[in-house]
């Protein structure tokens, strides 16, 4: 039977590609506990994240910042900085709110999303589920769908130090 399973190995490998990085920690740290007041500064640092841009939201980060979505990693990596240098830069160059799609679509706007959905605590991590319209592409524009995002924090010391979402590397635009 090992034998078997050795020779499957071999044989799944290359069909199945590289294996997946190992999983990280993204829980609270078995055991860990916050007070209320605690909880809700945790809460009021990652909704602070989207309220602001420029200077004031890159002083919610902290210089150890890490970072897991992976077009933003990819980014770090083309340009050969650590997450924090690359969070910097996006949020210092861009001037953006919010994050990509979060945009009104062409034509007419979406209706009003809701940045905030729901958000919950536990420890030092904070998600936030975002509600949001996109323009329908099998009807005619001015037609929305509701569509819901994620972003989880790691808040330590009043400052953001991790982060996930749901992005993906999109191809690159037609014609480009």
């Amino acid at each position: 039977m090992k034998r078997l399973a050795c020779v499957l190995s071999f044989i799944a490998a290359p069909v199945f590609g590289q294996a997946p990085p190992p999983a990280q920690q993204a829980n609270p740290a078995p055991g860990c506990t916050s007070s209320a007041a605690q909880l809700e500064a945790n809460k009021k640092v990652a909704m602070e994240f989207f309220r602001t841009n420029g200077e004031a939201r890159v002083a919610l980060a902290d210089p150890s910042y890490k970072q897991h979505n992976p077009a933003f990693k990819k980014r770090a990596e083309d340009n050969k900085v650590t997450d924090y240098e690359e969070f910097k830069s996006t949020f210092l160059g861009q001037g953006r709110q919010g994050g990509p799609g979060r945009g009104p679509a062409a034509g007419s706007p979406p209706p009003q999303g809701n940045p905030f959905e729901v958000v919950t605590a536990e420890c030092d991590v904070v998600s936030v589920i975002h509600k949001n319209y996109r323009q329908d592409p099998t009807a005619e524009p001015g037609k929305f769908y509701e569509v819901f995002t994620f972003d989880t924090f790691r808040v330590r010391n009043g400052k953001l130090v991790e982060h996930w979402d749901g992005a993906v590397i999109n191809p690159p635009a037609a014609g480009r």
